[in-house]
């Protein structure tokens, strides 16, 4: 039996690390969630690419080099724009408290969507946010303030800063199967299901990652850092 000798793969000169370093480059960007930063890797990793194809074969592959460039010419521009539409991004403190804690996960421009169909609500102790059994038709998060989520057992359970109010019902869709009330002076942002899905249907990256948003608020509910609702 033939055996295989492995020993010549780590056996490089520098442009066959290049060329291993483009292929290292393209994995990684598969892994990143901010599309500029992603972009920037496809570029470097294109650019490691066209050099290796070009200086680290027997024969220059002109083909790729000239694809790889046109590669890096289409991401340049996109990036172009990224960073122009960023530099137009401005937050208020609280926008800037809420995107550090709860939707980090976004890229400040997706951040930004969210917050363009958002309104600001404030209400005081003992309004009732959400009826048990009916349509709801916002989903909520408590920015400063406090409610109690009445259960069907009788139970009840908290809601602090940070907690999602209605998020079953945006992902189930139906009605809300609890009652919400504020026990103290509570400001919240809201957002209509409506707008929100429209939005989330638009760029599936950002419904992926509102999904894991709601799943780390689960995880506090569960642990009893927020009462579910």
């Amino acid at each position: 039996m033939t055996s295989f000798d492995v020993s010549g793969l780590f056996d490089i000169g520098f442009f066959q690390a290049l060329g291993q370093l483009s292929f290292i480059l393209l994995a990684t960007s598969f892994l990143l969630r901010d599309i500029l930063h992603l972009r920037l890797v496809v570029i470097a990793a294109a650019t490691s690419n066209a050099v290796f194809s070009y200086y680290g074969l027997a024969s220059p592959n002109l083909i790729v080099v000239f694809w790889q460039f046109v590669f890096v010419l289409i991401n340049m521009i996109w990036n172009f724009f990224l960073i122009r539409d960023r530099r137009g991004i401005s937050f208020t403190e609280e926008e800037r408290e809420l995107y550090g804690t709860i939707f980090r996960a976004f890229s400040p421009l997706e951040f930004m969507k969210l917050m363009r169909i958002a309104r600001w609500e404030a209400v005081r102790d003992g309004e009732t946010l959400v009826q048990a059994d009916r349509e709801l038709d916002d989903l909520m998060l408590i920015y400063d303030g406090e409610a109690e989520v009445l259960l069907s057992d009788g139970s009840t359970r908290r809601l602090i800063d940070g907690a999602f109010i209605g998020e079953m019902s945006f992902i189930r869709g139906g009605v809300a199967t609890a009652s919400v009330q504020t026990v103290q002076a509570t400001r919240y942002m809201a957002w209509r299901k409506a707008d929100l899905r429209g939005v989330l249907d638009r760029t599936p990256a950002m419904r992926s990652t509102m999904q894991t948003v709601f799943s780390k608020d689960l995880t506090n509910k569960l642990m009893g850092g927020n009462g579910g609702a």
